[in-house]
């Protein structure tokens, strides 16, 4: 016992320095409860729970007597209050972002608007409209935005008050339980409904108010660059100057997804660094140029003072999404790292940047691009750091031959521990890997480090001159090689491994675990090393849900004996048929259907056109489409799932899912075994929270 308790104190002694690296995880913790949570908690909640453990601490502190236990219940209490901290910072955040969602479908309605942002899509425009004014529903239910497509917009500008006919929805849920919630996510961004125009825009007023000039510029820029370059490019192009996505082809989406380079156009850290890395290089050498300025004055710093200038204002021109704000942030924090003389490269630099996003931004902790950013980050920081004395005797002495393959052999490294660092959360969010990945950053990123962003920034200075037509053809025929490298390794065979999804309780252990394993000093990141894999192992034989019915019941799908998906209905509900397929790990162009008449091979059903019978995991499976099939089925089924209404006490059946359950409940998912079924709803699983407001539980 006594050798055991000198251990943990030598670990916990050995963990002194790295203490600070500690903060943005348990913060993080908080908010992960919070979210986690399956009710609104009262608003008090966090800001007590955090008072009362502020005072047990300072009670802790007074006693002059120092011992192991005081010690350690001393150190559990300091984790615990920053955890109820990270809680209390989501719970306000989420009060203070309020905004409320639509209720039920309004079509067609009249609506009112300012345009905060118009971006171009395949298809005509999306709009984001605030300041609105909707028929039929009092200032108070009405959202603070909306989002709208439009198949028509030649008049429209950012700044613009208009009015039109409109088909409102709100925002859709999960498509399965435990799925993305596209709902929150449009809470966090004050968007309380979706829908479509019916008829062209009147245009109120037309003066643009003084707010939105960053907008009006990027329209132009939009003009400028849609007159010098031609699609698929231009689309590119106009991404990665102004932000704006939507005009990017679909088959081009998925190439640079399958190929790994999909980040090259998720505007975020790389962009908002290689911005300010262009202007603080070419900043440091023509200060440089001049002698009295390279000897009498700190150009380095000078240097980094502009490209923290110019990242500000690349950011502000992108829109400053939360991806971009938090590339920001971090690169503020490098660049008066060097202007105070310390290293810009540390981890108490990510951890202190990760704590600043938390704070004021806490929805971030469920963002994608939050965890891929400061995974790889931190995982690059952490190899480097590693390998440092090898490189540095390597470039010590370096001819320009060996200088170039250390520099290929450094992007090389770079590209495959960023990609290892990120796959997991690639595998969880999206069950797909980009095996080739490696290959295409080792071509694409060069092009992107060395000629498109350089030209960028300078094409944002010759644009306001006219002559823009200098750079944006070069930038173009660049991001043309870029996109033929998406393209041919997209298309190589094994391009993409596919993984069904897994539980999130396993992917925060495996990360925790990683986590750890990289900044824990002593020997109990061994053991972690076998419990993550342990982690992969029941990620590995998770059982998929049997059993899927969406939220409208117009698509149903069950899993066969070899595990691939059968869909009831191809066409609607496409969107959510392929989350589906994904969720499966199953490629969504392997779409297998429903029998319209009888049964097929390894399709567990019989079909006719009132509805379908089968057994599947010894439990007797009927599904209606009408209300003389369901009648019938009751007295033999087990489940029964319904497109009508069912009448409960003239039904028999163990398990019942019609119309209105998944109207009120959400999508439903189904494990079945012979002596249990096994159910989880998404509002059951996400409960009833602040962003979950819909026509059911509005009425509850």
């Amino acid at each position: 016992m006594q050798k055991i308790q000198e251990l943990i104190v030598a670990e916990l002694t050995a963990q002194k320095s790295r203490a600070f690296l500690w903060l943005p995880v348990l913060f993080s913790i908080g908010i992960a409860v919070y979210f986690a949570l399956e009710a609104e908690p009262p608003l008090w909640l966090g800001a007590s729970l955090s008072l009362f453990f502020i005072g047990f601490g300072l009670v802790l502190s007074r006693h002059r007597e120092i011992s192991i236990i005081r010690k350690t219940v001393f150190i559990s209490v300091a984790a615990i209050l920053i955890c109820c901290l990270g809680f209390a910072a989501a719970q306000i955040r989420s009060h203070l972002i309020y905004t409320p969602m639509l209720l039920k479908k309004m079509s067609p309605v009249g609506v009112t608007g300012t345009i905060e942002s118009i971006e171009p899509v395949e298809k005509g425009s999306r709009v984001i409209l605030g300041h609105l004014d909707i028929e039929r529903l009092d200032p108070e239910q009405t959202p603070r935005k909306i989002r709208l497509s439009i198949r028509k917009d030649e008049a429209l500008k950012a700044g613009q008050r208009i009015k039109f006919l409109a088909g409102l929805n709100p925002a859709s849920g999960p498509v399965a339980p435990a799925a993305f919630d596209f709902q929150r996510m449009a809470y966090f961004e004050s968007i309380g409904a979706v829908g479509f125009a019916y008829t062209q825009p009147e245009i109120l007023e037309a003066s643009p108010q003084k707010f939105l000039s960053l907008k009006k510029l990027r329209q132009k820029l939009e003009t400028k660059i849609s007159a010098k370059t031609d699609d698929p490019q231009q689309s590119i192009i106009i991404a990665l100057m102004t932000g704006q996505r939507g005009a990017v082809q679909d088959q081009d989406w998925d190439a640079l997804r399958q190929s790994g380079l999909a980040h090259l156009l998720a505007i975020s850290g790389l962009h908002v660094g290689m911005v300010a890395g262009v202007i603080f290089f070419f900043a440091w050498l023509l200060m440089a140029c001049s002698s009295r300025l390279a000897l009498h004055c700190p150009i380095k710093k000078y240097a980094a003072g502009f490209a923290l200038f110019g990242a500000f204002l690349y950011t502000m021109m992108v829109g400053a999404t939360i991806p971009t704000q938090r590339a920001l942030i971090m690169t503020g924090l490098v660049m008066v790292a060097i202007m105070f003389d310390r290293s810009p490269f540390s981890l108490r630099l990510v951890a202190f940047a990760a704590l600043v996003v938390l704070f004021f931004s806490p929805e971030s902790l469920t963002s994608v691009s939050f965890q891929m950013s400061f995974a790889a980050v931190t995982a690059l920081i952490c190899f480097y750091e590693w390998v440092r004395p090898v490189w540095i005797r390597l470039h010590r002495k370096a001819g320009v031959t060996r200088r170039v393959v250390l520099y290929f052999a450094g992007v090389s490294l770079t590209t495959l521990i960023a990609g290892l660092a990120t796959g997991l959360f690639a595998l969880y969010h999206f069950q797909n890997y980009a095996v080739y990945g490696l290959l295409a950053n080792m071509i694409a990123v060069p092009l992107m480090a060395f000629i498109v962003m350089p030209l960028i920034v300078l094409s944002y200075g010759l644009m306001p001159w006219g002559v823009e037509g200098l750079t944006l053809p070069i930038i173009e025929w660049a991001v043309g090689w870029i996109l033929a490298t998406a393209h041919y390794v997209a298309g190589l065979k094994g391009s993409v491994w596919l993984i069904p999804s897994f539980p999130h309780w396993i992917f925060i252990g495996m990360v925790l675990c990683l986590w750890t394993m990289m900044v824990w000093k002593g020997r109990i990141k061994y053991f972690l090393l076998l419990l993550f894999f342990i982690l992969v192992g029941l990620a590995t034989f998770y059982k998929q849900p049997d059993i899927l019915v969406s939220s409208k019941v117009d698509l149903i799908s069950l899993r066969d004996n070899q595990g691939q998906l059968w869909l009831f209905s191809g066409r609607k509900e496409r969107y959510t048929a392929e989350n589906w397929l994904r969720l499966n790990g199953q490629d969504s162009k392997d779409k297998r259907l429903w029998p319209r008449e009888g049964s097929v091979a390894d399709f567990p059903l019989i079909c006719d056109p009132y509805g379908c019978r089968g057994q599947i995991n010894g439990q007797k499976l009927a599904v209606a489409f009408q209300n003389k099939a369901w009648q019938e089925d009751c007295a033999w089924a087990d489940i029964l799932i319904s497109q009508t209404p069912v009448n409960d006490k003239k039904c028999a059946a163990k398990t019942i899912i019609d119309y209105f359950d998944v109207w009120r409940s959400g999508a439903y998912a189904l494990w079945l075994t012979p002596n249990k079924i096994k159910i989880q709803t998404v509002e059951g699983v996400r409960g009833k929270r602040l962003w979950t407001q819909t026509s059911a539980n509005a009425k509850d």
